[in-house]
């Protein structure tokens, strides 16, 4: 009997490393050739804030995999690090209050076609208490679908 030679043990041992870098390269160039996924759409874009009398609005600019019902949402409001809420994004034209500190805030949601979901057109306001909202502050206004995903609208005022 003969044993195996030591240079067949090297061939082998060279054809399989051989064969694993092969492997890898192919995957390699095939996974960097692959098309670049489009970036996930945002589910609801707002306008940028527009402050009115010191008191800020936006719209509802794009609405993606929607409708929305008003139901499902919820509304936060965020001044200088400090929040209010989470609560209920309550029916057309109703007001939510929420107190930060020592300042109170009303938000105001309008459906703009009346059809009880946030869509295009739809507005919101965020208004000071009975005034104008307080200076020096930065602002972000959070609306939550679900606990699915939340759209913000940041301003500042002066």
């Amino acid at each position: 009997m003969s044993l195996p030679s030591s240079v067949s043990h090297r061939w082998f041992l060279v054809v399989v490393f051989a064969a694993i870098g092969l492997v890898i390269a192919t995957s390699f160039v095939l996974y960097s050739e692959q098309l670049a996924r489009p970036p996930p759409t945002e589910n609801l874009v707002f306008s940028p804030a527009a402050l009115v009398d010191g008191n800020a609005s936006f719209t509802v600019q794009n609405v993606s995999h929607g409708p929305y019902l008003f139901s499902g949402f919820q509304i936060s409001l965020i001044v200088n690090d400090f929040a209010g809420g989470p609560v209920a994004l309550e029916p057309n034209n109703s007001v939510a209050r929420m107190t930060i500190g020592p300042n109170h805030y009303r938000i105001a949601w309008s459906d703009s076609d009346g059809d009880g979901a946030v869509d295009v057109g739809d507005s919101f306001r965020v208004a000071g208490d009975g005034g104008p909202l307080p200076v020096l502050s930065y602002y972000e206004f959070d609306l939550r679908w679900q606990m699915q995903w939340t759209t913000k609208a940041t301003w500042s005022t002066s």
